[in-house]
């Protein structure tokens, strides 16, 4: 088999997905040039398989796509075009790249020599770095013991690793290329990406192509795995216009310390933590560190689209500022309360305490607190999830105050019948603004409800502050307070932490990055003392009671 067989066929797997993506935009355009492309590629495969006899039914398949495809074309059917191109010539493509794998010698590109040249006239520091002599035997060595090469059904190089009792790729062993692409979408144009990991490098590829004025920063801590990526693609373009930059650093402490510092001073970037690289860390903590600090940027992004049409909403509303509630916490012994499964323990506690404390809830248990008598003084929702309104709707508070952050769910506003006040939290550009143009002030959020409940409380001077229902931990097994979650059946991809009675307890990510926050926000408080219930986890900063009937309220 000619090896430009194997390339244009490659090439072709590309070309549908993007021909594809470009119909269900209805950019005709793009699409039907695109097609014309593929059309010619698929000529030349064609006149191969049909003049081979082991290839029969690949070319059978070819014989009833092609026709309809090109029906479809002519009818100008864009739908039933993306359609086929995606349902069965993708597939088909697919298997003959697979097949050409299978019975021909197909030989991996290798680009490291062009690489180091590039890398020693404008990168010398990571050209002797990589050119030391026994690195390549070292890293054949590893290749073998912990890292294993392939081909990806597209015909790329994928790697395979085996790290902390665990099998995983590295990259699609479908299409990497096209993974690289997806994980780009997901990320905002700006002057400069931070990247976290390199592996094979497929997705700082794609944001160097994606974005042309962009400089994309790789920071790596695996040497051989920098050696693979300076094998198996070309990054001589790059290198010599200064756009990407590596810095190695085995120390991975040191490493992460050198990211973080640098994406601080930078006005425009934006951060790509490649999880694949998070899961290869040995070490338990710093792996650990990683997944929290993935996690909250991954959150982040997600619900980017949300947060703003939020805030648009609410700003449009000139809702008064929740600074003006800061009578209701102020010198006042105030009861956070979450939707943990503890809550139900200490009911009796606030009812009995309730004309001595201010009871501060958050929307996932506010029904609860009024199906028991127990009215709240404030309540608090931050979530910017659509149905949030589901937490308050016919909940009788006309008179209770709402403190919403400002790029919560807009949904709560028409549900709720009790006065509204907005919350605008730092880290979020437009609410930062917002803020200082009303002289607002700003909180941090910690990205969760009870955190944002914690900071309010703070700022607004409470005397004392007990934690009720802020478990932080799934107790006793269940996920939230009686009649507002679900027994957790599974315990795999927990962690485990200490409990406040001593011993262990399961926790979600989310819940020990919420806690953790807590612990550090609580770290120089002084002039309030802040108590927890439950339990739950343990809240280092917090003192724990069975029962705060026993304080002096």
């Amino acid at each position: 088999m000619d090896i430009k067989l194997f390339y244009n066929n490659q090439q072709s797997i590309k070309l549908s997905y993007e021909i594809v993506e470009s119909f269900r935009k209805q950019n005709f355009y793009i699409a039907t040039s695109e097609l014309t492309k593929l059309l010619g590629n698929l000529d030349t495969v064609a006149g191969y398989i049909f003049s081979q006899e082991d290839y029969k039914s690949l070319a059978d398949e070819l014989q009833l796509i092609l026709p309809a495809l090109l029906d479809a074309q002519d009818n100008c059917d864009y739908v039933l075009q993306a359609d086929i191109i995606e349902g069965d010539l993708l597939h088909l493509l697919q298997k003959l790249q697979i097949a050409f794998q299978e019975r021909d010698l197909v030989q991996v590109p290798d680009f490291f020599e062009q690489n180091m040249s590039s890398l020693k006239e404008y990168d010398f520091g990571l050209y002797k770095l990589l050119n030391k002599e026994n690195l390549i035997e070292e890293k054949n060595s590893l290749l073998s013991d912990k890292f294993t090469l392939s081909l990806a059904i597209n015909g790329q190089p994928t790697a395979q690793t085996f790290v902390n009792g665990q099998s995983f790729y590295l990259h699609s062993s479908v299409n990497p290329e096209r993974e690289a692409s997806l994980l780009a979408d997901s990320l905002k144009q700006a002057e400069d990406y931070m990247v976290f990991g390199m592996e094979l490098g497929y997705h700082v590829m794609e944001l160097l192509n994606r974005h042309q004025s962009a400089r994309v920063h790789v920071f790596e801590s695996n040497i051989y795995l920098l050696h693979m990526a300076f094998t198996y693609i070309d990054w001589t373009t790059y290198i010599a216009n200064g756009r990407m930059r590596v810095v190695y650093n085995d120390d991975l402490k040191q490493l992460v310390s050198e990211l973080s510092g640098r994406f601080a001073e930078m006005k425009n970037a934006e951060l790509l933590v490649h999880y694949p690289a998070i899961k290869m860390i040995e070490d338990a903590q710093t792996r650990q560190l990683l997944e929290d600090f993935f996690v909250t940027t991954s959150s982040m992004r997600e619900q980017g689209g949300l947060l703003d049409s939020n805030f648009e909403v609410i700003s449009k509303l000139n809702l008064p500022e929740c600074g003006e509630l800061k009578d209701i916490f102020k010198d006042k012994a105030v009861v956070i309360v979450g939707a943990g499964p503890s809550v139900d323990l200490q009911l009796t506690s606030i009812k009995k305490c309730r004309d001595k404390i201010t009871v501060f809830a958050t929307g996932h248990i506010t029904r609860k607190l009024v199906n028991e008598g127990i009215i709240p003084d404030a309540v608090i929702i931050t979530d910017p999830q659509p149905l949030m309104y589901k937490q308050i709707d016919g909940v009788n508070l006309k008179n209770i105050p709402m403190i919403l952050l400002s790029t919560a769910s807009s949904s709560v506003i028409d549900y709720y019948n009790g006065p509204i006040y907005v919350a605008y939290q730092s880290g979020y550009i437009h609410a930062e603004i917002k803020a200082k143009e009303i002289g607002a002030t700003l909180f941090e959020t910690g990205s969760s409800v009870t955190t944002t409940a914690l900071d309010i409380a703070l700022r607004f001077g409470a005397r004392k502050i007990i934690f009720v229902g802020v478990d932080l931990a799934y107790t006793g097994g269940y996920s939230h307070a009686s009649g507002e979650g679900r027994r957790i059946e599974n315990t795999d991809g927990l962690r485990q932490v200490r409990s406040n009675t001593g011993g262990m307890v399961y926790t979600s990510k989310n819940l020990d990055i919420y806690r953790k926050w807590i612990e550090r926000r609580l770290e120089g408080v002084r002039d309030t003392e802040v108590y927890n219930t439950g339990d739950g986890a343990e809240i280092k900063g917090t003192v724990w009671v069975k029962d705060f009937m026993s304080l002096r309220l």
